[in-house]
């Protein structure tokens, strides 16, 4: 087995145990390799220090939970493996510029500082350059999805309530002879919830910019505002990664602030002529995808999309 191979299965392993101790000694056990040469080989392949790794990975899933839960500061730094709150303070005010408690309360979110994780054997998905985009106001019709998931299941419960929905949305245009509408909005809002300080309450509402007639439709107000663009076009399997990275790679990067509780947009666009049967027939997808983001005055801002 190749250095990348070995590096790269033990980079899966760390994700998995971020809240187990990971300690340099605990790391090379795994291994199967002295601490020294385990180190030496890290950051050889991934140009990485691999203690440095390990704590910027929990410290982001940390920054996650502080913005997304209400789990207190201190059950947050046990979590994740720090042995005190002061301690846990001092490495999070080194990583993101302040404290615990002043970046949960922010009024905006600074995404500076979180850190993705590292992935060898993947095809690396080169994100386009970002748009601003001022979205008016807005009504919607559409459907909207309730689901209570920990930060570690968002992702995976948005893709599969989206492709609930197109299946049955395909099916139903399919069953009335009905083209697919040119453009499918998505907007997703994520909330604390109440009863459970380790989850969050995601709404996904999927909507059309009319009317027509489906089950259980509602009329849906967006109060729209400044997003940050990404155009996404390629397989429907890679749409997570590219969120991912959105959120952890270019966000970061682009020092922009997130307006807090707004809504994240999707709007997908039909590049089908007909002929989809179903969601597995969908090869190719065209997506605009939108944070919602305090712009600089400077920035430029387009009207459309």
């Amino acid at each position: 087995m190749n250095q990348v191979s070995i590096i790269s299965d033990l980079i899966v392993w760390i994700e998995k145990n971020l809240e187990q101790p990971l300690s340099i000694d605990h790391v090379a056990q795994k291994s199967g390799y002295s601490k020294w040469h385990l180190q030496r080989m890290f950051k050889e392949v991934t140009g990485q220090v691999l203690g440095t790794y390990i704590r910027h990975r929990r410290l982001t899933y940390a920054a996650l939970a502080l913005r997304m839960t209400s789990k207190p500061i201190l059950d947050i730094a046990m979590q994740y493996r720090f042995d005190s709150q002061q301690t846990f303070t001092r490495s999070f005010k080194k990583q993101f510029n302040e404290t615990p408690a002043s970046y949960r309360r922010g009024e905006f979110w600074d995404p500076t500082g979180l850190t993705p994780a590292i992935e060898l054997n993947k095809n690396q998905l080169l994100l386009p350059e970002p748009r601003f985009f001022n979205m008016p106001k807005q009504t919607f019709w559409g459907i909207t999805f309730k689901n209570n998931c920990n930060l570690s299941q968002l992702l995976d419960e948005e893709n599969k309530l989206r492709t609930e929905f197109f299946h049955n949305y395909i099916s139903r245009c399919n069953n009335k002879f009905e083209n697919l509408p040119d453009k499918i909005y998505a907007f997703s809002r994520i909330l604390k919830s109440k009863d459970n300080a380790n989850e969050q309450e995601l709404f996904y509402t999927i909507a059309l910019d009319h009317n027509n007639d489906i089950e259980h439709i509602e009329e849906f107000v967006s109060e729209g505002g400044i997003y940050l663009c990404f155009k996404y076009i390629g397989s429907p399997d890679e749409f997570i990664d590219f969120i991912s990275r959105v959120h952890l790679s270019a966000m970061p990067a682009l020092k922009v602030r997130l307006r807090y509780s707004s809504y994240i947009i999707e709007i997908h666009k039909n590049l089908h002529d007909g002929g989809i049967e179903s969601v597995k027939d969908i090869k190719r997808m065209e997506c605009d995808y939108c944070v919602p983001v305090v712009a600089d005055s400077e920035v430029n801002i387009q009207s459309s999309l």
